[in-house]
């Protein structure tokens, strides 16, 4: 079976996070298109949704990119699989949504899979893809 390097998985772990908090859309894309140039998948834990995962990441971004700052809590490595654990603070608040990600890599292909914890503090949801109502 062929697999993904370590160094291209921590190099896109790293990288994407990185590009994020910086504000550097293209940057944060270029990450997404090396890793999955021939699929990207997406979904939310508990949630059926049919929208392809670029429809999905670059909405994300569109979205939500100049209110939040990921925080990274811990990042496992595991073969071509990777768990991580991120804060997504949002900007001027001490609102913070807690997520837990997978991420499997294949040769050319890309799955994630997003955990959300809704914040404690009082925050419209429905603006998250996450959180929508199915």
């Amino acid at each position: 079976m062929t697999t993904v390097e370590k160094a291209a998985i921590e190099r896109f772990m790293h990288g994407q996070v990185a590009c994020w908090n910086n504000g550097d859309r293209e940057g944060f894309m270029a990450h997404y298109r090396e890793m999955a140039p021939e699929r990207l998948d997406i979904g939310y834990a508990g949630r059926s949704d049919p929208n392809t995962g670029w429809f999905v990441i670059e909405e994300m971004w569109d979205k939500h990119n100049a209110s939040f700052r990921l925080e990274v809590v811990e990042t496992i490595v595991n073969g071509n699989e990777v768990a991580v654990h991120h804060r997504n603070c949002i900007k001027g608040t001490d609102a913070v949504i807690e997520s837990i990600e997978t991420y499997r890599f294949e040769p050319g292909r890309l799955s994630v899979v997003y955990f959300l914890k809704p914040p404690a503090q009082a925050i419209e949801l429905e603006q998250f893809r996450g959180f929508a109502a199915a």
